[in-house]
């Protein structure tokens, strides 16, 4: 019961912080004006990642009201099946950005 507590609690945050950086990038690459097309591609990823952590947030919150009921852990191991996932397309878009540029 308390590891999913703290559980919950960390993928909250993290998932807030990573969110916020996913929709700066995303701002960040909409605001030039020579964008390629390796460069909408991972603007779309950085997105679609930054809508998962905000699932992540979601979900998490949603525990936590649940707390200590098998519902409760079902929405942490979905939660952190997303936020791998969203993690997962940031390092992709990452790494597009990155091979782009060279």
């Amino acid at each position: 019961m308390e590891n999913t507590q703290k559980s919950a609690e960390t993928l909250i945050s993290t998932s807030g912080v990573m969110a916020s950086i996913g929709l700066a990038i995303v701002g960040i690459l909409g605001t030039r004006t020579s964008a390629i097309r390796a460069e909408s591609i991972a603007d779309d990823i950085f997105l679609f990642a930054s809508l998962g952590f905000i699932f992540v947030i979601a979900a998490g919150y949603l525990a936590q009201k649940k707390t200590g009921t098998s519902r409760a852990d079902k929405l942490v191991a979905t939660a952190e099946w997303i936020f791998s996932l969203a993690l997962l397309g940031m390092v992709v878009g990452a790494l597009i950005l990155v091979y782009a540029e060279a």
